[in-house]
């Protein structure tokens, strides 16, 4: 969602959500946290200035002045959820999640807890989606959102990429593509899409439209707390891959020659149906 706002008038709801002028109101949180505990000078990211110190806001100082006044917390985005590429190995800023800075068990004062929505960006329907349910939550038109143990809704992150995903069908078939230009499995080309929640396969990325294997691209994992470092080198054939590729290869050959014979089958028209002049049907007239 994109503000209109910019300076002053921008920064003005965020002064009033502090003094309580704005009640209730939705903390979403975009962007990893920097740990500003671990420097010897200066600030790794802040917005706006304290009036009374001239100085910057930092993100976290944000995050303590207003998660606590907040009816909900939404961490949007991987960098948000489990800190994300800013929170990759060898990264100087001690970057984390917002769960990781609040705490895994942190409530709302409404009692809500954190709501993760991932991805590398966020796809924007699970995150409006997000909060259309907490504001019927709030109405009390809707039970206490379902989250996993990851914090993310389950109704969108419960399944896999693969158990959407079109393709998956060559998976079970054991036919894997060799190239990006075919329509087949591409987990030998390095999509880690049988073991990544990820809805956006079946969701598509922009008004039903895309989602990385939809349009000939490896998931890399990037709605997962483990992102990016476990899925990395990427484009590479994912571990334990060569195993279950070569489990499901032995045995999607003999299902597609299975396949093959059922197919020529029916592939044919009944043997009755022709233009001579008996008929072969089988049919028998009934006699009284």
């Amino acid at each position: 969602m994109l503000a209109y706002e910019v300076g002053d008038d921008f920064m003005k709801f965020f002064y009033q959500a502090e003094r309580g002028e704005l009640d209730p109101f939705v903390l979403v949180f975009e962007g990893s946290v920097p740990n500003e505990k671990i420097k010897k000078e200066g600030y790794w990211a802040a917005l706006g200035t304290d009036p009374t110190t001239g100085q910057p806001i930092t993100s976290v100082e944000w995050i303590d002045r207003l998660a606590p006044k907040a009816l909900a917390v939404i961490a949007a985005g991987t960098c948000a959820t489990y800190g994300g590429i800013h929170a990759m190995s060898g990264n100087p800023t001690g970057a984390m999640g917002l769960a990781d800075y609040l705490g895994w068990g942190w409530k709302s004062k409404a009692g809500l807890p954190i709501v993760n929505v991932p991805g590398c960006p966020v796809q924007p329907d699970n995150f409006m989606e997000t909060i259309l349910y907490l504001l019927f939550q709030v109405a009390g038109k809707a039970p206490m959102i379902p989250l996993d143990d990851q914090l993310r809704p389950t109704w969108l992150f419960g399944a896999t990429v693969h158990e959407g995903c079109d393709r998956a069908g060559y998976y079970e078939q054991g036919d894997f593509a060799e190239t990006y230009n075919s329509p087949k499995c591409l987990v030998k080309l390095g999509c880690w899409g049988p073991v990544v929640n990820c809805n956006v396969p079946k969701r598509g990325w922009m008004m039903g439209i895309g989602g990385c294997p939809n349009v000939g691209g490896i998931c890399v994992g990037c709605t997962m707390p483990g992102f990016p470092d476990k899925f990395m080198p990427f484009m590479d054939e994912p571990p334990g891959a060569k195993l279950s590729t070569g489990l499901a290869g032995a045995y999607g050959s003999a299902i597609r020659t299975l396949r093959k014979v059922t197919n020529s089958t029916v592939n044919k028209e009944p043997k009755w149906r022709h233009a001579r002049p008996e008929l072969t049907s089988g049919y028998r007239p009934t006699t009284y």
